[in-house]
């Protein structure tokens, strides 16, 4: 007989399983590991054990002066738009884009040098920043911080009303109320 102060769980009382953030970057990593050992293993196979390794090697020896070459570049860019007095926003997206490419250089694996060589190319980090832009503009409809809702451009506390819709501004004449 069961004890009636011990709760028993059906079906439809068992708790859902919930995704975090740490669960889907462990994940990630791990299929990035087995995907980087999958392209050693194939590398290795079409020129040898030892011209893979020395391939590895020498990249992840050579990335850090790659990195200071283009950081170099885009700090030197950063200083200039900050001497003309305008925010330097692209520069400082370029910055983490290399920093990120820089640290896929240095971790040795076929997949990650490719990606961070790929990211030291100007055309190709201004199409990543484009495109990531573009999608976190697109998933970030409404931000929630404390008591204040941004939905786009606008900002309100939450449970004030909708914003008035903004038309075009009216146009006072001769004689009309200036409103002073």
């Amino acid at each position: 007989m069961p004890d009636r102060n011990h709760p028993t769980f059906g079906p439809a009382d068992r708790p859902t399983p919930t995704i975090t953030l740490a669960s889907v970057f462990f994940l990630g990593a791990l299929l990035f590991v087995a995907a980087e050992i999958a392209s050693f293993v194939v590398v290795a196979g079409q020129i040898g054990f030892l011209w893979a390794l020395a391939i590895l090697i020498v990249v992840s020896a050579l990335g850090p002066f790659v990195v200071r070459r283009v950081g170099i570049g885009v700090l030197v860019h950063t200083q200039e738009r900050l001497a003309r007095g305008e925010v330097p926003t692209r520069e400082l997206l370029d910055g983490l884009v290399v920093l990120l490419g820089g640290v896929l250089i240095c971790v040795p694996g076929f997949i990650g040098d490719t990606l961070g060589l790929l990211l030291m190319i100007g055309p190709v980090r201004r199409l990543v920043i484009r495109t990531a832009g573009r999608r976190l503009a697109r998933r970030v409809q409404t931000l929630r911080i404390g008591t204040w809702r941004a939905t786009g451009p606008r900002f309100r506390a939450v449970g004030d009303d909708p914003l008035p819709p903004s038309g075009p501004p009216t146009m006072l004449g001769p004689g009309d109320d200036s409103g002073s």
